[in-house]
């Protein structure tokens, strides 16, 4: 039998787009849980109060109340999660925002696709690489 893999967590306040990385992410990773929430306070408030801790997180980056960027730096702060990979997402490619969000911790910043098939080959390489250095990290200790 096979083991779930762990979650990923999504944070954009499009729900359409919830659902399409949802089905992305799966295609990437068959056996990982994706967890959804709907802006950064929301977020923050999961992270601080539940017991989770995702594989990876994504941030969307134009939301309500509290925008992708403040999001990342304010999860950057909580310890627990200073080492989780975090990527940014957006459906533009501003480059003192890219640059302003690698700064602050984000290992990425990835541009909306209209395609799915190519947000797929995207999440599979992000997680292909995320396992990869996780089995370094295990395979060190």
């Amino acid at each position: 039998m096979a083991t779930r893999s762990g979650a990923y967590l999504l944070i954009d306040d499009d729900f359409d787009d919830q659902e399409i990385f949802s089905i992305a992410i799966r295609a990437a990773d068959p056996w990982g849980d994706c967890i959804f929430a709907n802006d950064g306070e929301h977020a923050l408030r999961m992270l601080k109060n539940e017991p989770i801790h995702p594989l990876i997180i994504f941030i969307d980056i134009n939301m309500p109340r509290m925008n992708g960027v403040d999001c990342l730096k304010e999860i950057k702060k909580l310890k627990r999660f200073a080492q989780t990979p975090v990527y940014m997402i957006s459906t533009a490619g501003n480059p003192s925002i890219i640059e302003e969000c690698k700064k602050h911790g984000a290992i990425d910043y990835i541009i909306k696709s209209p395609s799915l098939a190519q947000l797929e080959k995207k999440l599979s390489e992000i997680v292909e690489k995320s396992k990869s250095m996780q089995t370094q990290v295990n395979g060190e200790k």
